[in-house]
Order: C-alpha cells, then structure tokens, then sequence
C-alpha cells in the first residue's frame, strides 16, 4: 500500500502545510492547510483569482511555492516529483493539442510515460469514453477533447486524480463515467 510509508507511518493522499506563493507584489495563494485522506473526494470552490489552479499547480510541482510544503502519499512534492507522477493523473483546467494530431498518438504518447501501463486497461478506458481514435483533435468538439484528457490522466490507472475545474467543456455522460 502507497499510503504506507517507510517505518509504518499513514499518511494523507494529499498533505499541504502553510504553503504560499507569491508573484512579485501580488499574491497568489497564503497559508493554505489541507488534508485529504484515501477515498475522500475534495474540492476547491471559489471566485476566478481566488488560488485554486495556483495550489493546484504548486501542489504537482509545476510551479514553485514561495514557502511552505505540499505532500502527496508522503512525499515531497518538489523532492519527489517524478515518484509522485507515477501515483497521479491530473486533468487540467484547459485542454490544448495540436489539431492536426490523431486521438490514437495522443493516447499513444501518453503510454509511452508509463511503460508498465496495461494495453487492455487503456482500449477499456478510451471504448467508455467513445473516442474515435482515427479523428484529428482538430475535429474534435470542447467535450471530446475533455474526453481525450480524461483518458490521458488514468492511463496508469492512478491512485490520485486531480481535476482542475472539472466541469469546464465535459458533458453529463463524461461525468457520470468519472462516478
């Protein structure tokens, strides 16, 4: 079990402490706590500026805090980044691909991060998801390609799922397929 670290410790799925990040004069997010077990569904609600995509994004190592630290199962996620990404799928907020690119080499490209991924697993996920995996991303509707982002992020059939917000371009059949 993941949750289990070195020396029989428990430990959250997601752990941040007093974590801050500034721009300059501006502030990007002060003193964020938060604890999320195994299992627990979380989420972050507030007005556009309030912080959210900025946690999100430090939490995952794609930016820097300014202070503070943010684990996941444990682990640092500076330190451990590369660890960490082999626990997690995330979904960002807005999806952008190339147009000209097929479904099936997005998908493919994506794999290729996860040597261990499970070829049958995948073609499961993408035939729930009724991707056409010959169509162009370019040919593609908002929700299709949330479809396609859905199906990048569990390829390695994740312990962690991090959707930054969620409900941007999905339709009602993705999100009860993420129920």
């Amino acid at each position: 079990n993941i949750l289990k670290r070195i020396g029989g410790d428990w430990v959250n799925a997601i752990e941040i402490k007093n974590l801050t990040k500034v721009y300059g004069k501006n502030r990007g997010i002060q003193d964020i706590n938060i604890s999320v077990k195994e299992g627990e569904i979380y989420g972050f609600i507030g007005p556009n500026g309030a912080g959210k995509s900025t946690t999100i994004k430090t939490l995952l190592n794609f930016i820097y805090s300014t202070s503070g630290e943010a684990l996941i199962f444990g682990m640092d996620s500076v330190k451990e980044s590369e660890k960490i990404k082999e626990y997690i799928g995330y979904v960002p907020s807005e999806v952008r691909y190339y147009d000209d690119v097929k479904v099936k080499d997005i998908i493919k490209y994506a794999q290729s991060f996860y040597p261990k991924s499970n070829k049958e697993y995948v073609d499961r996920i993408c035939n729930e998801l009724e991707l056409d995996m010959n169509k162009k991303m370019g040919e593609l509707s908002l929700g299709k390609k949330k479809r396609v982002a859905i199906a990048q992020s569990v390829i390695n059939n994740p312990k962690l799922l991090i959707l930054d917000e969620p409900t941007n371009d999905i339709d009602i059949e993705t999100l009860e397929w993420l129920e």
